[in-house]
């Protein structure tokens, strides 16, 4: 394949018989073969981690189990049930952290029409935003989530809960390799449990407000692959409890239960990472591109 490549840039190029492979691919801007094929399994390996425990490949890149022994047969006679051989799928999935993996689950579609998280420019749908909040009711709930990376890539969350414009709780945490998407999603779900064990959340509409339209959208609508099983338990107590809305709310546009939230967030990057953290789907997917 080398061989190839190097005679079509050749072709291209205006340059001698006798250049130097490395000058053609530095004109050409085409790395050499081994380091496209190297990122072509490093994008296999991540779309291996995305399949559903039931596909076939899946079940492949399981290591052996330890092979059980009966005492009163000799080993010779006792047939192995899977091989150690590890294959070059195995390998390839090897390549990168194991995380978890997401379900096949079917597509959500709702019952009823859902207004549109955004309709206008973010000018206008702050003032907006602002102007909803002013005609709330004094005892309705809303948490502001908002989710963070670090110029170091530690992904934080945060939360903050309101009642009547005034926060009345808060919180905040680290995650371990992860995207901000992760984070937002995160900090949404901390922030509805934190919600829900308030005793005014009993009989109060909550309202979860979040800058990340990806994130939200997929609180309210069918979840992503990474973080699946944080939207998954999200929408599960949404369900049980009812009267819990997901509003997006433009960021960095002097929203102040927002800007709490992301100043929260920003500082909870100094905390220790989880021990034992798995690293999600998009962080291994920002890894592999």
């Amino acid at each position: 394949m080398s061989k190839a490549m190097n005679q079509a840039m050749r072709a291209v190029l205006p340059v001698w018989k006798t250049t130097p492979a490395t000058i053609l691919h530095r004109e050409s801007g085409i790395p050499p073969i081994d380091q496209l094929l190297d990122a072509r399994r490093l994008r296999f390996s991540t779309r291996l981690k995305s399949l559903d425990e039931a596909h076939p490949l899946a079940s492949r890149t399981r290591p052996p189990c330890q092979p059980a022994y009966h005492d009163l047969i000799k080993r010779r006679y006792q047939a192995q049930t899977e091989s150690s051989f590890r294959t070059r799928l195995r390998r390839t999935d090897e390549l990168l952290a194991p995380c978890a993996r997401p379900k096949l689950i079917q597509q959500c579609f709702n019952q009823e029409q859902m207004p549109p998280l955004q309709t206008a420019s973010k000018e206008k749908s702050a003032d907006a935003f602002l102007r909803w909040v002013q005609s709330l009711d004094p005892l309705t709930l809303v948490v502001y989530s908002d989710g963070s990376l670090s110029s170091e890539g530690a992904a934080s969350y945060s939360f903050t809960i309101h009642q009547d414009k005034v926060p009345i709780f808060d919180g905040s945490g680290r995650l371990g390799p992860a995207e901000v998407f992760d984070a937002e999603a995160t900090g949404a779900l901390e922030g509805l449990k934190a919600a829900l064990n308030l005793r005014e959340s009993v009989s109060q509409n909550i309202f979860i407000c979040l800058d990340n339209l990806a994130a939200a959208t997929c609180l309210r609508g069918t979840p992503s692959d990474s973080s699946q099983g944080v939207f998954l338990e999200f929408q599960a107590l949404a369900a049980s409890r009812g009267a819990i809305h997901v509003r997006w709310v433009p960021g960095h546009s002097d929203v102040p239960g927002n800007e709490q939230a992301d100043k929260l967030a920003k500082a909870a990057s100094s905390l220790p990472e989880p021990e034992g953290a798995r690293p999600t789907l998009a962080y291994l997917r920002k890894i592999a591109r």
